[in-house]
């Protein structure tokens, strides 16, 4: 027989998913382990969906509507939701731009959306940029189809903006051939939020650049009261900076999904925006190129496709706002007191998040000496010594960092903090 495993599948590395599936390390048997490290808000069951939307979903099963395949880019119901929720935020600007259901491409999960938008436009050989620190899953996507990634650093001292000097090199370093720029805001694994006229700034440099804008937004919206920072996505900020350019901004696909805000990663449902002010990716067809690519296969799945109108909806009846409300103010008082707890312990150095449910966590290597030498040492000491496990920088390129996930329960979030600053 000539079958062999494929290269491009025994290339295909997610540092997250290999860790978190493959550490070799034996947790602390005389305590209970506290799973810290990935970013599922369903883990210890707190943060729950709204109940309109678990009826909504229990309703279309029963009623055997939801049986049949959907078209495969996306029914027209969901798709017209979709653009409707996006556009909201656009009702009391001047800006003209709005999406229709035509803008909209429906995919499994947020992650699906990634590869979909990638997928589109690029080819073997070229190159995007993508930010560090990082989602692990941006290189794993650019990799598997061929494409190179070239690192813009974000600063730890600025709330992890953007490099704007650094993002200008990436972009034109000899060989770079960069097509697009990925942006990530609020930020997995940071939980930054941009400022509104930074961002406004990062999209008027890509558009001098010349690089479609991929903005994965899956945390829109989640951004915590006492940030004094509002979400802004990246289809309404053109513009809006009092430095840059007022130009019509450039081609962008806005990725989101209803995972992480309404508590249900495991429905994967996501989707791709096109916000095409100029046409440019009109007269590219990527419209089509989206199509064609969702016909592979027939996802999301129909009855969470034929649920998605009712937990868009801002109607008071499906009660989403009340839903939504209580999980962000959870996320929000653990957030306070991961900063407050790890704050007392002279090894450690957070950095206060502004929204999502992520911190990252600066190592004090010359508190710590020479066995925690690095942010993978610390990691796995942390699950020996204590049974708590978090995900090291190196994750994300961000050595000397290390990444917790804030959406547990606040006593066991407590008992993990206490057991780390030991």
């Amino acid at each position: 027989f000539r079958v062999r495993a494929s290269r491009r599948a025994l290339e295909t590395v997610n540092p997250i998913r290999n860790l978190v599936q493959n550490i070799d390390v034996r947790p602390n048997p005389q305590l209970e382990k506290i799973d810290l490290s990935v970013g599922d808000p369903t883990v210890y069951g707190n943060l729950a969906p709204p109940p309109a939307a678990l009826d909504a979903l229990a309703d279309a099963v029963r009623s055997g509507a939801s049986n049949g395949y959907p078209p495969s880019f996306g029914t027209f119901a969901a798709r017209s939701a979709v653009a409707s929720f996006l556009n909201a935020p656009f009702a009391t600007g001047s800006d003209a731009f709005r999406f229709t259901a035509d803008d909209i491409f429906l995919t499994p999960g947020t992650s699906g959306a990634l590869e979909l938008a990638m997928a589109a436009v690029v080819e073997r050989g070229d190159a995007v940029l993508i930010p560090q620190p990082g989602f692990p899953l941006f290189q794993t996507v650019a990799g598997n189809l061929g494409v190179r990634c070239v690192r813009y650093k974000l600063k730890p001292e600025s709330n992890w903006e953007v490099d704007l000097d650094s993002l200008r090199a990436a972009a034109t370093s000899e060989g770079s051939a960069a097509v697009a720029v990925v942006i990530n805001n609020p930020s997995n694994p940071c939980g930054s939020v941009w400022r509104t006229e930074h961002l406004a700034e990062v999209v008027a440099l890509a558009a001098e650049l010349g690089l479609l804008v991929i903005s994965d937004e899956v945390y829109a919206d989640l951004v915590f009261l006492t940030s004094q920072r509002t979400f802004t996505s990246a289809a309404s900020a053109v513009g809006q900076s009092s430095t840059a350019s007022a130009a019509a901004g450039p081609p962008m696909m806005i990725l989101g999904g209803i995972s992480k805000r309404f508590a249900v990663p495991g429905w994967r449902l996501g989707w791709v925006a096109v916000a095409d002010r100029t046409g440019v990716l009109a007269e590219a067809n990527v419209r089509g190129a989206l199509r064609q690519l969702t016909t592979r296969m027939l996802l999301p799945n129909r009855a969470v496709q034929d649920v998605l109108p009712v937990m868009l909806s801002a109607a008071p009846e499906h009660a989403n706002g009340a839903a939504f409300d209580a999980l962000l103010s959870e996320l929000e008082r653990n957030a306070a007191v991961c900063v407050d707890e790890l704050s007392r312990c002279p090894a450690l150095v957070p950095i206060a998040p502004q929204g999502a449910m992520y911190l990252l966590v600066k190592l004090d290597h010359a508190v710590l000496g020479t066995k925690l030498a690095d942010d993978m040492a610390f990691t796995r000491a942390l699950l020996e010594e204590e049974a708590v496990f978090v995900l090291p920088g190196q994750c994300f390129e961000a050595p000397g960092f290390v990444r917790i996930v804030f959406a547990a329960p606040e006593r066991v979030l407590r008992e993990a903090l206490q057991r780390i600053s030991r």
